[in-house]
């Protein structure tokens, strides 16, 4: 019974040994098995280890190194910046004259835009701006112009992703070599401000006041004869807009209310009021090709201005224009455009109404 006892512990010390050999031994396999990164920090040696501590020194020069670029982008963004466009637009009318006997013509207009621009601070911008224009008919004398208009002071204040306020003024100088008459000069103030609802949908409230000196043009007293006084026209316009964007499609709805009050007294042929809708669709097709077309309906209320033949009821004319216009950019600099308006003018003075057709292909150049 000993003896078996004896046998049998001998058997089992045997067989532990042999298990504590083979797990022993077989550890390092197993563990060279599951080290799958020790094979890839080899093959990239370029890699610090996960364990490697970076020097006070360095973590500072890294701060600072961060810091400048940070600080150079916003030096970048608050530099003044310049812009511009210069284009020669050539166009057909079909009765440019408003109406008259003229019928047909074709103009040559170039002009040119500069922009000017400065970031004050994170959320206040200022902007200068000048366009200059000169528009001459190979018939239409009198329609020929030159166009100055300069916007020194422009800021726009934009706390958040959801307001803008805007406000600037507007000197224009506009100049007829045959019609002297309606050379005019212009300075306007404007105020704008705009809310974004939702994602895609804005709308804005914009006031404009202006006051236009006729530089060689008299007022008229109540019987007709001038005056000594230059004639001087004040005008107020309030402008609502709504818009939204679907897809890449832009859609905007506008309404807007003026006065014009002259002091131009005879039969106050220049004092009305006029109230306009404008619906308007842009987009681009491409990235290189842009397309907008608008509808719009104006409604002018004269205050005094008796219709020929009558005496009791004044003027009013209801204007309709339909407009296109496609745009392609050729390249970075050079820029494609085609537009169409068309005007029909009703009123219950019939020698007041007309209807207009233009075509338009411009060139511009940017830079």
């Amino acid at each position: 019974m000993s003896s078996s006892v004896t046998a049998k512990s001998r058997r089992l010390r045997l067989s532990g040994r042999v298990l504590i050999s083979v797990v022993f031994l077989g550890c390092p396999v197993v563990f060279a098995q599951q080290d799958p990164d020790e094979e890839s920090v080899k093959k990239r040696p370029e890699l610090p280890p996960l364990t490697a501590q970076v020097s006070p020194e360095e973590a500072l020069a890294a701060i600072k190194r961060r810091a400048q670029k940070i600080l150079q982008a916003r030096r970048e963004a608050r530099r003044f910046k310049f812009s511009g466009e210069a284009s020669e637009a050539v166009a057909y009318e079909t009765n440019p004259s408003n109406g008259s006997s003229h019928k047909g013509d074709t103009s040559f207009e170039q002009s040119a835009y500069l922009t000017l621009s400065k970031k004050l601070t994170p959320t206040l911008d200022w902007q200068a701006n000048y366009s200059g224009s000169y528009l001459k008919y190979l018939d239409y004398g009198d329609g020929d112009y030159t166009d100055h208009t300069l916007t020194p002071l422009r800021f726009r204040w934009q706390p958040g992703k959801m307001w803008r306020v805007e406000s600037w003024i507007d000197v224009e100088y506009n100049y007829y070599p045959s019609g002297k008459d309606s050379t005019y000069r212009n300075l306007k103030l404007t105020k704008r401000v705009r809310q974004n609802l939702f994602k895609s949908w804005y709308h804005q409230i914009q006031y404009e006041w202006f006051t236009r000196d006729y530089a060689t043009k008299n007022a008229r007293d109540g019987a007709g004869a001038e005056t000594l006084s230059d004639r001087v026209d004040t005008r107020h316009r309030l402008r609502y807009k709504v818009g939204t964007t679907v897809k890449k499609a832009l859609l905007s709805v506008e309404n807007e209310y003026y006065s014009n009050d002259s002091n131009d007294a005879r039969n106050d042929f220049y004092d009305y009021a006029v109230w306009k809708i404008n619906n308007s669709l842009s987009g681009s097709v491409t990235k290189k090709l842009y397309l907008s077309g608008s509808f719009s309906f104006e409604r002018k209320n004269y205050k005094e201005r008796p219709v020929t033949g009558l005496v009791a009821p004044a003027r009013y004319d209801d204007k309709y224009t339909l407009s296109s216009s496609a745009s392609y950019d050729i390249s970075k600099t050079w820029k494609l455009a085609y537009a169409f308006t068309f005007d029909h003018l009703a009123s219950n003075e019939p020698t007041g109404e007309f209807d207009n057709a233009k075509h338009a292909l411009t060139v511009t150049a940017r830079f």
